[in-house]
């Protein structure tokens, strides 16, 4: 099923402020984050962040599950629009090659 423009669009609003919020407001120690995606629900109540990191990236997504209230509230600041999706972020694990 083909994505609308109005997704996309919001999908990649939702990145660039959580990389945002990533940099100036949360700065992770001695980590490095990737968001790699985002993807939104249909209804944009759900929104699934895909992340990789330098290293213990099942931790870092079960920390940021956690606060993920918190920082909804920063994308709440960043981004305009109608209701904040509710976040989940999901570990993508580095591939050694």
């Amino acid at each position: 099923m083909k994505k609308g423009h109005k997704a996309e669009k919001v999908n990649s609003a939702i990145k660039k402020a959580l990389s945002e919020i990533f940099i100036y407001d949360m700065p992770l120690k001695d980590n490095l984050l990737t968001i790699v995606r985002v993807e939104t629900s249909p209804d944009l109540s759900k929104a699934d962040v895909y992340i990789t990191a330098l290293r213990d990236v099942e931790d870092l997504s079960d920390e940021l599950n956690r606060k993920k209230g918190y920082i909804g509230h920063l994308l709440g600041e960043r981004i305009k629009i109608r209701k904040i999706p509710d976040l989940r972020f999901i570990p993508i694990p580095q591939t050694t090659i």
